[in-house]
């Protein structure tokens, strides 16, 4: 009885069903006939059939005959081999027949049936009789196939992505992700090339990507960063994003970048090469029509005035713009010369206020300042940051609504000392916000107003605040945009 029951105990799914079948067992005869055989399979989930030595249907169960779409009389008697002619030459037809003649178990896992139906089936010889046991799987196997397309589809994208892909572990170890889309378990070591750090990356870099890697994995930040390899052919430049792509791993796609950094390096000579040009003449050009304003050259009627204001207030316009090129130029060559002194923060926000009225009031906007009255010392150039807080205000009043207000306010911390700008604009667009420092940007202007500008203000305003270990941030809704600039204060105040 023992020996029965471990040669059926696989048609069972669970426990108790076993159980049950094993009591039924018991009760019947100590030899297992196909009566008690049929009797025990009925409680099986599966469909079960039971063919003869002759390949004929003796014995089916409820879920058989619901699979085979046949009731008990036509089915059983029946031959399989003329009842189901498709399956004679296929992996279960040939499996059933050898195991007819060795009398050894066979397991087919997803034959494909019909209807788009897939199927497991185990097949048991005993004595004089074969039990077939069929389980549909066409679910899992939609599963699986879908998984399979999906990977396939992945690996195609992945391929044609021009991007290097790695995955690096927290362990240092490091994956080529084109050569292996599928990894997923970094203990197994089984024909997986693992590479290192210093392998793909230069050594003097190697120190500020582990930095990220981790700052990565620990916030789930997006990084990036840039580096530069020598090879045979020249210096390549290139750029790397790193992501978090699991508990312990980043996913870091690295891009080639030699050729926007070749071409960045010619505008930059090119620009830097137009502005010199463009400067002396342009200094003579304005100091020319002072004079002429000035009535060097005779009494001017009122429309040759207006004329020549116009030239004047275009040409100050143009040297603005020049300057801030070769601000621009001589910040990133580190040719540019900063004189550094103590002085008090709010009377530099004071002073630009207040030139900044006459400004203002043809926009017909009001400037408000809070806070100028503390004592806060910063170690700056000061010409540097006036140039920072005109341009702030500039915008600010740019942006502003008639007949509203810019508020401008000092404060302080312990260690550090603040100026914001705030507007009543319409904030900045979410599209244009990671461009809004980059060099020549500009939003989109206010309706109501003609504005102008080169698109380089908050590009040296950035570059000069971070010159002087500052900072600048903003803060933007419908109802208006706040600037704040940071500046250490002056090493002789925190000490006090």
């Amino acid at each position: 009885m023992r020996e029965n029951l471990e040669k059926i105990k696989g048609f069972f799914k669970d426990e108790p069903s076993f159980f049950a079948a094993k009591q039924l067992l018991f009760e019947m005869d100590q030899n297992l006939s196909l009566e008690a055989l049929q009797k025990s399979l009925d409680l099986v989930q599966d469909a079960v059939y039971i063919l003869d030595k002759d390949w004929n249907y003796v014995y089916g169960n409820e879920r058989a005959l619901l699979l085979a779409s046949m009731s008990s009389r036509e089915l059983l008697g029946k031959n399989v081999w003329i009842t189901f002619p498709f399956v004679t030459e296929t992996e279960l037809g040939l499996a059933m027949m050898k195991s007819g003649e060795d009398r050894q178990p066979r397991e087919i896992k997803q034959f494909y049936g019909f209807d788009n139906r897939w199927f497991d089936f185990f097949i048991l010889p005993y004595e004089s009789f074969l039990i077939v046991r069929t389980g549909e799987c066409t679910q899992m196997k939609e599963v699986e196939l879908d998984y399979g397309n999906v990977l396939f589809k992945n690996k195609a994208i992945i391929t044609a992505i021009p991007d290097e892909l790695y995955r690096i572990h927290k362990n240092g170890l490091v994956i080529n992700y084109k050569d292996y889309p599928e990894f997923s378990n970094w203990n197994e070591r089984n024909d997986i090339q693992f590479l290192a750090l210093e392998e793909i990356f230069p050594k003097d870099r190697l120190e500020c990507i582990t930095t990220k890697r981790d700052e990565v994995i620990t916030s789930g930040i997006v990084a990036t960063m840039e580096f530069s390899i020598d090879k045979y052919d020249g210096e390549k430049f290139f750029e790397m994003r790193l992501s978090k792509s699991g508990e312990e791993e980043v996913l870091a796609i690295v891009r080639n970048i030699s050729i926007r950094k070749k071409a960045e390096i010619l505008k930059n000579e090119f620009i830097s090469l137009v502005s010199h040009e463009l400067r002396t003449p342009l200094t003579s050009i304005k100091g020319a029509i002072e004079l002429l304003i000035g009535g060097v050259a005779g009494e001017l009627n009122a429309q040759t005035k207006s004329l020549l204001n116009i030239c004047k207030k275009n040409t100050q316009r143009l040297v603005r713009f020049v300057g801030d090129l070769l601000d621009l130029e001589a910040l990133n060559s580190g040719n540019i010369n900063f004189t550094y002194k103590n002085h008090c923060l709010g009377e530099i926000v004071e002073t630009v206020t207040e030139s900044m009225r006459s400004f203002a009031d043809q926009f017909h906007v009001s400037l408000k300042v809070e806070g100028t009255n503390k004592p806060i010392l910063v170690f700056v150039d000061e010409d540097r940051l006036i140039h920072c807080i005109n341009n702030l205000i500039s915008n600010a009043v740019k942006y502003t609504p008639k007949n509203e207000t810019v508020s401008i306010r000092v404060f302080e911390t312990e260690k550090e000392a603040y100026i914001e700008v705030s507007d009543c604009g319409p904030g900045i667009d979410v599209d244009f916000q990671p461009r809004l420092f980059h060099r020549f940007a500009q939003g989109a202007p206010p309706k109501d107003k003609l504005v102008g500008g080169s698109g380089l203000g908050l590009s040296v305003t950035k570059a000069f605040l971070e010159s002087m270990l500052g900072s600048i941030g903003y803060k933007t809704s419908d109802s208006g945009t706040t600037f704040q600039i940071t500046l250490p204060k002056s090493l002789n105040e925190v000490n006090q």
